[in-house]
């Protein structure tokens, strides 16, 4: 009698253990998960941004870069047509020929074109400068508009998949502790009449 009831106490002892055990692990699984999950949005969040600030670095310098070449080409333009005019203005002083006056005024006609030319491209470059730096700056700042909801979501969804694993998790255990107190008192009841 003395030894069976000593059993009954070591098994009852090594089913707390376990349940003990088991409720350690799902602790330490739930909070592995968790850490690794948090790491894995943060680690895509600062990629991002780091993705972001480097297009954003890339398209100012892109936009400068192509406004500086375009307008050193238009005063490269300017200055060659300038040289001309003055070189004709200087051959028109030496031969003051019918010949010569015309070739003047077609010069200063020309002058006078490319000049709104110049101004005419002046205006479209600023103009399409300005529009193709919104459309990229928008589009940077949709995506991280994006990124940003993506992280949110998934922050969600894993507080809920942590919540209900635990749940489950929790339910399991107890179903296993309420199933060893019966037998237990079955065993009792068996044991004892």
């Amino acid at each position: 009698m003395i030894s069976l009831m000593a059993r009954i106490r070591q098994e009852h002892q090594s089913i707390a253990e376990k349940v003990a055990q088991l409720a350690l692990e799902t602790n330490e699984f739930l909070s592995a998960t968790a850490a690794q999950r948090q790491a894995q949005a943060q680690k895509q969040a600062q990629e991002l941004l780091d993705f972001h600030k480097d297009l954003q670095a890339t398209t100012e310098q892109f936009l400068s870069e192509t406004a500086k070449a375009r307008l050193a080409q238009a005063q490269k333009q300017a200055q060659e047509l300038l040289a001309f005019y003055q070189e004709l203005q200087a051959t028109t002083e030496q031969f003051l020929s019918e010949t010569a006056k015309a070739r003047f005024a077609q010069a200063q006609k020309q002058a006078q074109e490319l000049l709104a030319f110049y101004q005419e491209l002046r205006a479209t470059t600023e103009q399409f400068l300005s529009e193709t730096a919104k459309a990229r700056f928008a589009q940077a700042q949709k995506q991280a508009q994006e990124l940003l909801d993506f992280h949110k979501e998934l922050q969600a969804t894993t507080e809920q998949f942590l919540s209900e694993t635990a749940k489950d998790r929790f339910a399991q255990a107890k179903e296993q502790k309420e199933s060893l107190v019966k037998f237990r008192q079955d065993l009792f009841v068996r044991i004892f009449g």
